[in-house]
């Protein structure tokens, strides 16, 4: 009994000295402080890790959604002869998503993952697809709170278009300056060699009478044969689509008119007429070429001046309006009846009203009316640059045609001499050239401008507007 007294005694002193000593009450409350503070961090933990597999699972979903887009398009396309081709390129779309899901969201730790959706539909030529899961991510450490585990969802959409019916308007810009060379060097060398009879020209000189057009023609490489060459390697890539008479192409060049040569024709038969027309199998000068401003309408009818491509300037107010009433039909592609239509504007984006007034009646040409038989003589009203007016484009967009522009800008033209009536002309068009990509850009369809200047861009330019216009696979949401 006595020992038992003497250990109790022992315990009270020592309790009775820790109520006593101050750093013994820091201890508990440093004790007592952590616990919620461990807490804190563990619940930290688990929420990265629950945010790690929910980027997880939605990657699974964009997956799943995409694979099951594309396998459907791609059956439906091999087997478009099937009566049943849709409902069976559904169902083998719907199969490969569910599997691209399950093998990446089987990846996620410590995840009890559902499908609550995976459906794709087909709405004219456009197929949909939606993934929709639920998954339960274990807890760590906040359970010790009454948090064992994190609920995570998501929706995810899809969409591809089928192999749409496509017609595409090459809408050719040969306008003078459209002759200027390709290369900086090239443009001294034509300058130099045009010097004697046409000061330092190095463009809007290459008419076929012209020193400056036989200088360069076959030597050197202007943009008007650069555009020609990426138009013929187009028309290589659009020879083999998808389904027959998928797509048409037509060439309609303009300068202060929007001329025709080649009307719409189908790849699929017809790329041999594309190619003559465009004269892919020759050298240079190419057909593009040889449409530069001569000083005359080229492409014209009936002996006409009112027809053809017309002469001096680039009257996109006059071309655009042409075009709209050129295109048949504005349709959504889902058949060959029922085509979608592309313009394909290839410029420099230099506006030019000039035009030719009659002596007689005072009556306005777009080329010299004096050229052809009975026809008065008539002034030049000189050269006019300026910006094109995005505006005149938007009507053409309205009534249902997709503009994609390549736009080829001007670089800063040098003058080689001073005493030289194009050195006026050149300073003009300096001051304007480095403006002329935002009213471009405003004209062409959202996310249709590219730009390029030399061979090999302006041929991968055109390539990547005709595969954008294919519409590649897209997440929607």
């Amino acid at each position: 009994m006595h020992r038992l007294l003497t250990r109790a005694g022992r315990l009270k002193g020592r309790a009775t000295a820790l109520a006593s000593n101050a750093e013994g009450s820091i201890n508990v409350l440093f004790a007592l402080a952590v616990l919620p503070t461990i807490g804190l961090v563990g619940l930290g933990v688990d929420y990265g890790m629950a945010i790690s597999s929910k980027t997880r699972l939605d990657n699974a979903a964009d997956a799943a959604a995409l694979a099951g887009v594309v396998t459907a398009k791609e059956f439906i396309a091999a087997n478009a002869q099937q009566s049943d081709v849709t409902a069976s390129g559904i169902k083998a779309g719907e199969s490969q998503a569910l599997k691209a899901f399950n093998a990446n969201a089987s990846k996620v730790p410590f995840a009890t993952v559902s499908l609550s959706q995976l459906e794709i539909v087909r709405s004219g030529q456009t197929l949909d697809a939606t993934v929709s899961y639920t998954a339960t991510v274990q807890s760590t450490f906040g359970r010790t709170f009454g948090l064992s585990a994190t609920t995570l969802t998501n929706r995810v959409n899809a969409s591809v278009d089928l192999a749409s019916y496509l017609d595409f308007y090459l809408m050719v810009d040969v306008s003078g300056s459209m002759g200027l060379p390709t290369k900086d060097s090239d443009a001294e060398a034509l300058a130099m060699q045009s010097k004697e009879k046409q000061g330092n020209c190095q463009f809007a000189c290459h008419f076929p009478d012209s020193v400056g057009w036989t200088k360069a023609a076959g030597k050197i490489q202007l943009r008007s044969d650069a555009v020609n060459n990426a138009v013929c390697e187009l028309l290589k890539r659009a020879s083999t689509p998808v389904v027959p008479n998928q797509y048409r192409i037509g060439i309609y060049p303009f300068i202060n008119q929007l001329a025709t040569l080649a009307p719409l024709t189908d790849t699929t038969t017809s790329l041999a007429a594309l190619r003559t027309a465009a004269q892919c199998d020759k050298i240079w000068p190419l057909a593009f070429t040889n449409l530069l401003d001569t000083g005359s309408t080229q492409l014209f009818t009936n002996n006409d001046p009112k027809t053809g491509t017309g002469s001096g300037g680039t009257h996109f107010e006059a071309a655009l309006p042409k075009m709209k009433s050129t295109i048949k039909p504005y349709g959504n592609g889902s058949a060959s009846t029922n085509s979608r239509p592309f313009v394909f504007l290839i410029t420099d984006g230099m506006q030019n009203s000039q035009s030719y007034s009659a002596w007689k009646d005072t009556k306005t040409f777009s080329g010299n009316p004096s050229k052809f038989a009975g026809y008065p003589n008539a002034d030049w009203n000189g050269s006019q640059p300026a910006q094109i007016d995005p505006s005149k484009c938007t009507d053409l967009k309205n009534a249902g045609a997709t503009i994609s522009v390549l736009y080829i800008p001007y670089n800063i033209v040098k003058n080689y001499n001073n005493d030289s009536y194009i050195v006026w002309e050149n300073g003009r068009v300096n001051q304007f050239s480095p403006t002329l990509a935002d009213p471009l850009r405003k004209c062409a369809s959202p996310g249709f401008f590219y730009t390029a200047n030399t061979q090999d861009d302006i041929t991968a330019s055109l390539g990547a507007m005709f595969k954008q216009a294919l519409r590649v696979a897209r997440i929607t949401q």
